[in-house]
C-alpha cells in the first residue's frame, strides 16, 4: 500500500522521507520491544494515610466511637486495562511470579497488605485468624509508563479463570495465589477479604468482610460445573480517570466500613455486641452496606465503577 495517494515525482523529497518515517514509527510504538517494566503500587488507606498491622484506626461508626485493627486485608486484582490521554487502550502484559498468575483464560494478581507479625494480624483477638506471613503490595509488568493517564481493573478473579482452576486443581494444589483464599462452604473463591478487631468504647468485638461470587452451583463439591458464570458475580469494578504510575493505589478502610453500625447478634437472636459480618451474603446484617459502597448491585451481582468510593488515588 503507497504511502501516499499522489505521484512521489510531485513531491519533494524531504517529504516522502518524512511521511515513510512517520508510518514506521507508528506501526512500531505499541510493539512488544517498545514495553517497560512498570509497578502499580497498592496500600490501605485511614484518614488518608497508609496502615497496617500495628496500626488502631478509630473514629469510625455512626458516633465516632469504634476503633479497628486490620488482622487480615488481601484482594485480587484483574483484568488491568490503562489508558492514554485520548482514551485508547495502552497495552499491558503481566508478569509470572508467585502473586500473578497469566492463563489462557485470563490473569490474576493477588495484593496482600498484611502479614502476621503481631498484634490483630497475629490473630490475637480474633477466632478465626487466617492471614498469611507473607505479603504483596504490587502487581508487575511490562506497558508504556509514559502513556499511562488512567487505569481501571477488577477486584476479583475473572470467572473464567476461576471455572478453569476449579475443574483441574484442588484449593490446596491450585496455581499460586490461587490457592491463598479458597472459599471452601462456597466451593469457589472469596475475592476481597479484611479481618479485623473492633473496640467500641473498650467493649471488644470482631469483623469479617468477605466479598466474593455467589449463586456458582456445582456438583457439591466444585463450583461451576454446571454453568460458565456464577449468578451474582460481585466482582466490583474500579476506574480512575487520571492516574499515572507514580500514584499508589489506596483501599480506604473508612469508606468500605462507612455506614455501618457495628453491631452483630452475639448468638442468633442474642444479644447485640460489637462487630461486623459480611459474607456476600444479603442475610447478613452489614452485606447491603459494603457492596454499596464497593459499587456492586446487592440485586445482581454487577458492578458499577462510578459507584465505588472504597478505592480511591493515593
Amino acid at each position: 500500500m503507497p504511502l501516499l495517494s499522489v505521484p512521489t515525482r510531485a513531491l519533494p523529497a524531504w517529504i516522502v522521507l518524512a511521511a515513510a518515517s512517520a508510518v514506521v514509527a507508528c506501526s512500531d510504538s505499541s510493539g512488544p520491544d517498545e514495553l517497560e517494566p512498570f509497578t502499580l503500587n497498592f496500600a490501605a488507606v485511614h484518614n488518608g494515610e497508609t496502615v497496617g498491622c500495628g496500626n488502631v484506626l478509630d473514629g469510625l461508626g455512626p458516633d465516632g466511637t469504634v476503633s479497628v485493627e486490620l488482622a487480615d486485608l488481601r484482594f485480587y486484582v484483574s483484568n488491568i486495562r490503562f489508558f492514554d490521554e485520548q482514551g485508547a487502550e495502552v497495552p499491558v502484559e503481566l508478569d509470572d511470579n508467585d502473586f500473578q498468575y497469566n492463563s489462557d483464560a485470563g490473569n490474576v494478581a493477588l495484593v496482600d497488605l498484611t502479614g502476621t507479625a503481631s498484634g490483630a494480624c497475629a490473630g490475637e483477638g480474633l477466632s478465626f485468624p487466617e492471614g498469611t506471613a507473607r505479603t504483596n503490595a504490587v502487581v508487575t509488568g511490562r506497558t508504556r509508563p509514559d502513556l499511562v493517564h488512567s487505569i481501571a481493573f477488577d477486584v476479583g478473579i475473572p470467572q473464567p479463570v476461576m471455572k478453569d482452576v476449579l475443574a483441574s486443581h484442588t484449593d490446596a494444589d491450585a496455581p499460586s495465589p490461587l490457592a491463598e483464599m479458597h472459599w471452601s462452604w462456597a466451593f469457589a473463591y472469596r475475592f476481597l477479604v479484611m479481618n479485623f478487631t473492633v473496640s467500641d468504647g473498650g467493649t471488644p468485638g470482631e469483623g469479617y468482610v468477605h466479598v466474593g461470587s455467589t449463586d456458582c452451583g456445582g456438583d457439591g463439591t466444585r463450583a461451576m460445573t454446571d454453568r460458565d458464570t456464577c449468578g451474582r458475580i460481585n466482582t466490583p469494578a474500579v476506574r480512575f480517570e487520571h492516574f499515572h504510575l507514580d500514584d499508589a493505589v489506596g483501599l480506604d478502610v473508612d469508606a468500605l466500613l462507612a455506614g455501618l453500625d457495628f453491631q452483630v447478634e452475639q448468638t442468633p437472636g442474642g444479644p447485640m455486641i460489637p462487630g461486623v459480618a459480611s459474607h456476600s451474603s444479603p442475610d447478613q446484617p452489614h452485606t447491603a452496606t459494603i457492596f454499596a459502597n464497593l459499587g456492586i448491585d446487592m440485586g445482581t451481582g454487577a458492578s458499577n465503577p462510578e459507584d465505588d468510593g472504597v478505592f480511591v488515588v493515593q
